[in-house]
């Protein structure tokens, strides 16, 4: 048998436990390496945090996302999966130099050269930064290279940000808008050394690296729905509305379903990939998981807020998106607008703001953000009141990356059972592409 090639064992089954990015990188590598893989999500959509949602705005039903999402050239381990998956990255994905556009004519855009050269090129063309400006954000970045992007003793970005010298100016037009949609957390309490990270692989490295990729279709279309093909072709198995209540293990895992608790799931080993604070409520206690569940314990969240208004179909960005000026003091809440139609017809006329990190919003109703955020655009864009407008609150979208945050590792003390998600150790915040590294690395830890 063994010298005609037939394998005398039959291939593992695998449990990947939640179907958002980092559980779908998961089960398509091991998909990818002859695993039986069993997908399982809590919901009728895969994608978790990243997913399609139909909104129905002024009569019409529009197939969004339950949250706009702009991803880097940086964002290697995703394109690297995606191609995986023979996801066409340039039909899916319009690929921009990185540009910070506000509608008042404020301009930084890099220019298609080699890096440093197109940071250089952005720096001299730029409309409403002074010389002293530029030169400020010149020497930080390169500072940042000398110390080997380390900022030393980790606090919080503001006070890193007063200490390097950066003037107001850059502080609010530029770093403050990328620190907040990369980290999710306010300034004064966002880590600097996670924000130096980001800047060491977008901004510091390659020009490709910097540039910004706006998806094209919905998020479930572009990952998750190919991961789910992608299974489904290699003998795998996606369950929807499954969601786990409870995993034990003798000498196989055993996962109970809540929506049937007579139906039992068994597999050789298990990658949880759902929310953290849901993993105390559905494993069994043991010993070898305490620590993590003791740091878990200790994350702190902040949420994401995506707010729909629709205008007629007319009305369009010039740019396709705009950096905004935030004040939440009076209620401008939004720091970025996407124009939906700009990437996709079928949404024409839909904008998409974006309310990073926490802040007296959440005390509003959901339909009183709506009217400070079309207010807002109103005030900021000349655009005239929307016909209609829907809020989409992600209440823990993510982690707070707060400085020195502990997070656990892939891998556990229980034998077979590991981790992925943008919660699990790593030095970027909780991003995408922090997600599908995750799943990623639990599946190859148990290979």
């Amino acid at each position: 048998m063994a010298h005609v090639g037939v394998p005398l064992n039959a291939p593992p089954t695998i449990a990947v436990v939640g179907a958002g990015w980092a559980g779908c990188a998961a089960a398509a590598e091991l998909a990818a390496r002859g695993v039986t893989v069993v997908l399982l999500e809590a919901s009728d959509e895969l994608g978790g945090r990243a997913r399609r949602l139909p909104l129905m705005l002024d009569g019409k039903t529009h197939v969004l996302d339950n949250g706009q999402h702009l991803l880097l050239g940086a964002y290697t381990q995703t394109a690297a999966l995606l191609a995986q998956l023979n996801v066409n990255l340039d039909a899916a994905i319009e690929r921009r130099p990185f540009e910070l556009c506000y509608p008042d004519g404020f301009r930084l855009r890099t220019a298609r050269l080699s890096a440093p050269w197109h940071l250089a090129a952005a720096l001299i063309t730029a409309r409403g930064l002074s010389v002293a400006d530029s030169v400020a954000m010149f020497n930080l970045l390169r500072e940042l290279k000398r110390t080997r992007w380390n900022v030393g003793v980790d606090r919080s970005t503001t006070d890193w940000l007063r200490e390097c010298k950066q003037p107001p100016n850059v502080i609010r037009r530029i770093w403050r808008p990328l620190a907040l949609s990369a980290l999710n957390t306010p300034l004064e309490r966002a880590s600097a050394q996670i924000f130096a990270n980001v800047l060491r692989d977008s901004l510091g490295a390659a020009s490709a690296a910097s540039e910004m990729w706006v998806p094209r279709v919905d998020l479930s279309a572009l990952l998750p729905d190919a991961v789910e093909r992608f299974l489904l072709a290699r003998g795998g198995e996606v369950h929807r509305d499954a969601r786990v209540g409870r995993i034990s293990r003798t000498d196989r895992f055993r996962l109970q379903l809540r929506n049937d608790p007579a139906r039992r799931i068994e597999a050789d080993a298990v990658v949880y990939a759902a929310s953290p604070h849901y993993l105390a409520r559905i494993i069994e206690s043991t010993v070898e998981l305490s620590p993590i569940l003791q740091t878990v314990l200790r994350f702190e969240y902040e949420p994401l807020y995506t707010v729909y208004l629709k205008y007629s179909s007319n009305v369009l960005l010039a740019r396709g998106f705009y950096a905004l000026i935030d004040d939440p003091s009076k209620r401008c809440y939004a720091q970025w607008v996407f124009d939906r139609g700009r990437f996709d017809k079928k949404n024409a006329g839909v904008l998409a703001a974006i309310v990073s990190s926490s802040g007296p919003h959440e005390a509003e109703p959901l339909d009183d953000v709506c009217q400070a955020v079309a207010t807002q655009l109103t005030d900021q864009l000349q655009l005239p009141p929307p016909v209609d407008a829907r809020a989409i609150a992600e209440r823990r979208a993510t982690l707070a990356a707060v400085p020195d945050l502990k997070r656990p590792p892939n891998r556990t003390g229980w034998p077979g059972f590991v981790l992925a998600g943008d919660w699990t150790e790593s030095d970027y915040p909780s991003t995408l592409e922090t997600a599908v590294r995750s799943g990623r690395a639990a599946a190859r830890a148990l290979l």
